[in-house]
């Protein structure tokens, strides 16, 4: 009698971690992934801005440190509230460089990671906020603040980096059309290269190198530069964001792929193991 219990208690348990096993991974694991609420990044970058100097006409170099900080400052429904405030210093000089900076407010899905566009400070950004969780080897949609749109970032291959297997993506526009000059109404156009490589599985960027270069178009429609940027990630910010990648990358294998299955193995061992002692008792 009481083997046939145990049978009966068994295959029960069995099926109860089964089925907790599907609803953790269909409906509680998809929030863990989420941005969180009390989101923060602080991701520095280096490298050069050549300006072009109306005294001159030669462009100028100014060796830069920038800033960029992201603090969650607001949730409504899921919608996160993000405040950034960008800083750009002079290298070697160490003043800040306040033409340079820049504020704002972000208003960012927390689950697919993009912009909602009608919640911003003004701005109507589209496109990815960051790359979301499980990439595939596709382009994206990014939001570019420096072209001030969306632009696609290339899937362009796999890679290994700081221990990492990464993807890596390119944008790369040549001639975009910015506007018109402030003063004297001359065409503008934008040439950018932004590569970066990012973990597939938590959507962590573990590093980024972007080359911007403004110009105006003349009337003889030749171009002429007056400011180009070139800047990557610091060492240190890569080296803080492989660690975020690895602990984000293991956390999410546990949840949602080695810790799934081993529930759903212990649920269907509990009920054949179940079956067997009813069986016995049976007999």
């Amino acid at each position: 009698m009481r083997l046939k219990g145990w049978g009966l208690g068994l295959p029960i348990a069995g099926l109860v971690l089964v089925v907790f096993s599907l609803v953790w991974l269909l409906a509680i694991f998809p929030g863990m992934v989420k941005l969180p609420v009390d989101y923060s990044k602080d991701i520095n970058f280096e490298g050069t801005y050549l300006v072009l100097n109306p005294d001159t006409y030669n462009m100028d170099e100014l060796p830069v440190c920038v800033q960029r900080l992201q603090l969650a400052t607001d949730v409504q429904g899921n919608v996160l509230i993000i405040s950034e405030t960008v800083t750009c210093t002079h290298a070697l000089a160490g003043m800040e460089l306040a033409q340079f900076g820049q504020i704002g407010s972000l208003s960012v899905d927390r689950s697919t990671r993009a912009y909602v566009p009608d919640q911003d400070d003004g701005m109507p950004r589209s496109g990815q906020f960051c790359f979301p969780s499980n990439l595939e080897q596709q382009s994206y949609s990014m939001w570019i603040s420096s072209a001030g749109r969306p632009l696609d970032a290339e899937f362009i291959g796999e890679e290994e980096f700081e221990g990492l297997n990464v993807f890596v993506f390119e944008v790369s526009e040549q001639g975009l059309s910015i506007g018109t000059q402030a003063g004297t109404e001359l065409p503008q156009v934008m040439d950018i290269t932004v590569n970066l490589m990012v973990e597939p599985l938590s959507g962590t960027t573990v590093y980024t190198a972007s080359s911007s270069t403004y110009s105006v178009v003349l009337p003889d429609e030749t171009e002429s530069p007056y400011y180009i940027s070139n800047i990557a990630f610091t060492e240190d910010t890569i080296a803080d964001l492989v660690d975020t990648a690895n602990d984000a990358r293991t956390l999410i294998l546990w949840l949602s792929f080695y810790g799934f299955w081993i529930l759903i193995g212990v649920g269907a061992a509990l009920v054949i193991v179940g079956l067997v002692l009813v069986a016995r008792a049976r007999g």
